[in-house]
């Protein structure tokens, strides 16, 4: 793509402020032009992007650096240290179900996925969810774009993050994950654990950030 990028934006999903738990925080990165904020969201009407999403989270689970090669735009932007720590941790991603939004002005999707987080050994699911910029590759594919962003998917993520469906879903899961922390003392200690433990890995202040590459 011969235009010119403004930075770097890799897989939105971040953590909850009381111990970097994986809820979806709202990062600006545009001016919030694009009508994106008014936007119906589509829950699994796309097999594909449903299919590519599914494929990150297993590649994510084993941190297969070949399969995540075939979906993301620049595997240099996965952070393989963060990826290891965290699969001693998981057992599995479950549930997983895809809202979209799509960019009227390009080929672009903001994608976000809710899902349930099996920690090993550990009967609560954590809720999830994560965001992801989607778009066609050359031969009609789909793939996580994790490249620099131009002005115009700039704006569109900030106008999509500003939906009322998603701000409403963001608070649906963060009100299940704080649930699942006072209902559960030995998922709560385990979350933590792996918290620190990724930090230490990552080398970053905000702990643990589902599904991105410390967001």
């Amino acid at each position: 793509m011969k235009m010119q990028y403004k930075k770097l934006v890799i897989i939105i999903s971040v953590a909850t402020l009381l111990l970097g738990f994986f809820i979806l925080t709202l990062i600006p990165s545009g001016k919030g032009g694009n009508d994106a904020s008014e936007a119906d969201l589509k829950m699994n009407e796309n097999p594909e992007i449903n299919s590519l999403i599914a494929e990150y989270f297993t590649a994510k689970k084993t941190v297969d650096m070949d399969a995540f090669e075939t979906i993301v735009s620049d595997v240099n932007r996965i952070d393989k240290a963060k990826f290891t720590a965290m699969a001693a941790y998981v057992e599995d991603y479950q549930n997983i179900n895809c809202y979209v939004i799509e960019n009227s002005e390009g080929n672009g999707y903001r994608v976000y996925a809710r899902y349930d987080m099996k920690m090993k050994n550990i009967d609560t699911p954590a809720p999830c969810l994560s965001a992801f910029y989607v778009t066609s590759t050359s031969d009609n594919n789909y793939i996580i774009y994790l490249s620099a962003l131009d002005e115009v998917q700039e704006d569109f993520i900030t106008s999509a993050d500003q939906n009322e469906a998603i701000i409403k879903l963001t608070a649906e899961v963060q009100q299940a994950m704080d649930d699942a922390i006072a209902q559960d003392p030995t998922f709560k200690q385990l979350y933590q654990r792996m918290d620190r433990e990724i930090k230490a890995a990552s080398g970053s202040a905000t702990g643990v950030s589902g599904g991105a590459v410390s967001n």
